[in-house]
């Protein structure tokens, strides 16, 4: 009988692996990571490859969390504003190249990071947004070690929108002044639970908690930090919520959710778009509301 008992324990403990494995190694597509395919507003094409081909420095940092190296790109302006932007799930800073020429379009400084494990970063496993905001940290004081007197922005998209919002869980430097989302989730365990009932139709509530205690054991984390609503509890900086309602990836309604935790000033912008397209099909409105946030809280 114990016999038994430890081999059916082994294979749970192989499959949870192999779970764990799927959803969070480098180069996971468990949340379909695969772009949509939507068509730019015009212009957007060429500003993006205007923006492209200006000179940027790459920046190297070391992970507090891990020792893992890390790499970003700095846009030069000479502005006084620099923004940080945190791409999403399963791609790399490239992802986020239409993003950044809207806010070097706005004048500020642009550095884009790779996150650990994605593109030229090292790092085994993706964090669903908490590990990437304890590097987020290190990339924070990274910009005030070369700029120490820079406003900072951060931007982030679908788990970089997490990872921003899990940032304001810590107590930043009086540098950072704005906190952009875009196409945020609540947690990890919230959009595994939302893709496990919209993929096979079942809730697998126990089996995320069990991939979350072997990301605990291989990963350093548990899916218990990555709760937003907690950390935004925490928060005092202004957040610009954007979300598009036709988002299949992150329901539209957790925007609703996310927006209503914390005490602190915050704005909302909602677009026909789908995951982080917003910018790309209604990129006029998208742009004025930024300005408008820049202009009230920066």
């Amino acid at each position: 009988m114990i016999i038994i008992l430890l081999i059916l324990l082994l294979l749970v403990v192989l499959i949870l692996n192999a779970f764990f494995l799927y959803i969070q190694q480098r180069g996971s597509k468990a949340l379909g990571s695969e772009a949509p395919k939507v068509k730019m507003d015009e212009g957007l094409e060429e500003s993006t490859a205007r923006f492209l081909a200006k000179d940027k420095d790459e920046w190297q940092i070391e992970s507090h969390y891990n020792g893992s190296k890390l790499y970003g790109w700095f846009t030069d302006n000479d502005a006084q504003t620099t923004v940080i932007l945190v791409h999403g799930f399963g791609v790399d800073h490239n992802s986020l190249n239409v993003h950044a020429q809207l806010f070097d379009k706005l004048g500020c400084n642009v550095l884009q990071i790779d996150d650990q494990a994605a593109g030229k970063s090292e790092g085994k496993y993706l964090g669903f947004g908490y590990i990437e905001s304890q590097d987020l940290l290190d990339w924070i004081q990274e910009v005030l070690r070369r700029h120490p007197t820079d406003k900072i922005v951060l931007f982030g998209a679908s788990m970089g929108a997490a990872t921003v919002m899990l940032t304001t869980g810590n107590d930043l430097p009086k540098n950072v002044k704005l906190i952009i989302e875009d196409s945020g989730y609540t947690s990890a365990a919230d959009i595994l639970s939302y893709h496990c009932q919209k993929r096979y139709h079942i809730k697998g509530k126990l089996l995320i908690a069990g991939i979350s205690l072997m990301s605990r054991l291989r990963a350093g984390f548990s899916y218990r930090q990555t709760d937003c609503r907690k950390a935004l509890e925490k928060n005092n900086l202004p957040i610009l919520f954007m979300h598009g309602k036709n988002d299949f990836t992150v329901p539209f309604n957790m925007r609703d959710e996310l927006s209503t935790c914390g005490q602190f000033p915050k704005m909302s912008y909602g677009s026909l778009g789908v995951h982080i397209r917003s910018y790309y099909v209604d990129s006029k409105n998208y742009q004025q509301a930024v300005d408008k946030f820049f202009k009230k809280y920066l």
